[in-house]
């Protein structure tokens, strides 16, 4: 399957991910009225403590599984490793947590710390076999396995809010996802078994040594922040807030269809040398990442408060917030091709650095500006360590390839936005505001922006017809 198809097979996914995601927290803060905010609020602080802790019990191996499954020698030998080493880490986990439960039971908000490593063990699963297919070039196959994921989570968490279950619901669908997610891809990947040796092992954890800060990083970008705020901010204004963040997701969802569609092609060309088409590669995935996040951008400035309405009206005092999680998501897609390149051209030592930049720079000025400014200093610090983590990614990703900067490119799609900006400004002063037309005006600012760029990018164009299906 060509690159351009498999982004695409991955990007519809995530779509669909992202839109079962929409609806089913649409309806849990609907359903729950006044305190949906307070509920999603736990929900959402417990969400971001588990992811945490499946990074920090993951130490980088999973990013190891994958590179070296992806090179195509003696895979059967490094999944086994992979296997034994991810469970001796969650055992490790596991029993540490058990036995800290009185000093944690206050930032859990009384949620009992077994759920915490229930939560922790069916993710984990699912992230290590979603890893172990992306290193096996089955990227496409691993990208149907996410909406098979938020379905079968979304579904049983509205049913459980309809009974009456609430917290416990959503904390039962999240952990049943996961566990059905991952037991559906153990079915491709390769059944033979090859005990390793030592030295696959080791192997494995000297390039984890390198890849765990780029998990832990792109964990604090994603949650870095909540954390911050379950110390500082009322459980409904988080929220409020990760109802803004998971919007600013869903335009980023291409960009990350790219990182992750690109890592096989480019670990294969870097094992054969072929550095001047890798860097062309890497260019590719710049031109593109930020074709939906542009316009985003410009669409959230002008409907902020619009669209947040449709989860009810306590939501709509987070517009100020989504902008602002929006130019950083903006500015991370970015600092996402350059570490995803890095890790791929077996520079995991570069990537540590830049990602230890943007690490750094996260966790501060989330403690600080949080503590001066609460959930706006939070969005703030999001987006501000992500420019400082992309200046990093760039003097990095230059040292050791000559990637060019596609600067005509990216400045069609500001072009193409700011059109499209102007036609959605013009119709929300003509029109009343009410919810429908927020939505006829998304449609048509989508409907402008494509069409303008289509026609003024001959690079997209080709894109498109390089990967159309072809008939006979």
């Amino acid at each position: 399957m060509r690159i351009g198809q498999t982004s695409i097979v991955n990007f519809l996914s995530e779509i669909a991910t992202t839109a079962l995601g929409f609806f089913a927290t649409l309806y849990v803060a609907r359903a729950l009225g006044s305190q949906g905010d307070d509920v999603l609020g736990v929900y959402f602080v417990i969400v971001a403590v588990v992811i945490w802790l499946r990074v920090v019990g993951n130490l980088g191996l999973q990013t190891a599984v994958k590179k070296r499954l992806s090179e195509g020698v003696e895979q059967e030998k490094y999944l086994v490793a992979g296997v034994l080493l991810q469970g001796v880490l969650f055992l490790v986990l596991a029993v540490v947590l058990l036995a800290a439960e009185p000093l944690l039971s206050g930032y859990l908000r009384g949620v009992p710390v077994v759920v915490v490593v229930g939560l922790l063990f069916a993710t984990g699963a699912f992230k290590f076999v979603a890893a172990a297919l992306d290193g096996l070039d089955l990227v496409h196959v691993s990208s149907v396995l996410t909406p098979l994921e938020r379905t079968v989570r979304s579904l049983i968490q509205i049913g459980a809010i309809f009974l009456g279950f609430a917290l416990t619901g959503l904390f039962a669908g999240y952990a049943a996802g996961a566990v059905v997610a991952a037991l559906a891809g153990t079915l491709y990947v390769s059944p033979s078994v090859s005990l390793p040796s030592r030295e696959h092992l080791v192997d494995l954890l000297s390039y984890a040594r390198y890849a765990w800060l780029t998990s832990l990083s792109g964990r604090a970008f994603a949650s870095m922040d909540t954390l911050v705020l379950g110390l500082f901010v009322a459980d409904g204004l988080i929220g409020v807030y990760e109802v803004s963040w998971n919007l600013a997701s869903v335009l980023a969802v291409f960009g990350a269809s790219i990182a992750r569609s690109m890592f096989p092609a480019i670990s294969e060309l870097s094992s054969e040398a072929r550095r001047d088409e890798v860097a062309g590669l890497v260019t590719d995935s710049i031109r593109f990442a930020g074709l939906l996040l542009v316009p985003g951008l410009v669409g959230a400035a002008i409907l902020q408060g619009e669209v947040l309405r449709i989860y009810g009206p306590e939501f709509t005092k987070g517009g100020v917030v989504l902008v602002v999680l929006v130019a950083a998501r903006l500015v991370y897609v970015y600092l996402q091709q350059f570490v995803n390149a890095l890790n791929a051209i077996n520079r995991p030592d570069l990537a540590f650095r830049v990602q230890g930049v943007f690490f750094a720079s996260n966790l501060g000025l989330n403690v600080l500006l949080v503590a001066l400014y609460g959930w706006v200093g939070a969005a703030v610090a999001t987006a501000t360590s992500a420019l400082v983590g992309l200046a990093a990614g760039y003097t990095a990703i230059r040292s050791v390839l000559a990637v060019e900067m596609p600067t005509a490119e990216l400045a069609r799609q500001a072009g193409a936005a700011a059109l499209m900006g102007g036609v959605v400004l013009a119709g929300k002063a003509a029109l009343p505001r009410t919810l429908p037309v927020a939505l006829g005006l998304v449609a048509l600012g989508a409907a402008v922006y494509g069409l303008v760029i289509v026609g003024i990018s001959p690079a997209l164009r080709g894109v498109i017809r390089d990967n159309l299906p072809r008939v006979g």
